[in-house]
């Protein structure tokens, strides 16, 4: 055996070790999370998801080719006093510097063709787990969200050993039967796309970080 080759029982040892701390890491949490003393209503979100409306107006215009002039002029055509929301104001709204009222709201959404629940969570059914679950998987495949890798990396990180095994099984052999060259360079890519994704969702939660933090109150003279 070549020196420093790991065998099948040494692999299955550090399985085992990544397992036993990630099962000691959730029943910590779940302490944790028992001992807050904060009331937790059922279907109330702990996170401020409008923070990022801005953010999803950005990125829908943009994904359908709308300039934020155009999008002014369509909140215009869609509004009865024809009134609509001017550029100007859209820009602040994507910077996150202002926020829609609630007929704004309505007007960029049928002004995007999205709804209230997306622009404002982010999510189709916000208190609907198992949907947004379905929906997390769904933006991994199409979009490559570094968020969603950073999820099922956890997620995965998170079950018992046997039942890490047991999915590793079931989505290589789906892989391979997909692509039959899935094997080559398989380290190789994985490396770069996890640096990839990394790099990415580092930058996002740096803007996201910067949209949330509270602009400087200036001092009167």
């Amino acid at each position: 055996m070549k020196r420093g080759a790991t065998t099948p029982s040494t692999r299955f040892d550090a399985l085992d070790a990544i397992a036993a701390d990630a099962e000691f890491q959730a029943r910590e949490g779940q302490e944790n999370a028992d001992a807050d003393p904060r009331p937790r209503q059922p279907g109330r979100l702990l996170s401020a998801p409008e923070r990022e409306l801005g953010r999803r107006i950005q990125q829908t215009r943009e994904a359908k080719r709308i300039t934020q002039g155009d999008l002014s002029l369509l909140t215009k055509g869609l509004d009865d006093e024809e009134k609509g929301i001017s550029r100007a104001v859209i820009s602040l709204y994507e910077a996150g510097t202002n926020r829609p009222s609630p007929k704004e709201i309505r007007l960029l959404c049928e002004a995007l063709q999205v709804t209230p629940n997306f622009l404002i969570y982010g999510d189709e059914h916000p208190f609907d787990e198992s949907s947004h679950d379905y929906e997390r998987f769904g933006t991994i495949a199409r979009r490559r969200d570094p968020e969603g890798y950073a999820w099922v990396a956890y997620v995965m990180s998170s079950i018992h050993h046997n039942h890490y095994d047991a999915v590793m099984k079931l989505v290589l052999d789906l892989a391979r039967g997909w692509d039959k060259s899935f094997d080559e360079g398989l380290q190789e890519k994985a490396n770069q796309q996890l640096l990839v994704m990394s790099a990415e969702l580092q930058q996002r939660l740096e803007r996201r970080g910067k949209q949330q933090k509270p602009p400087p109150v200036s001092k009167k003279s």
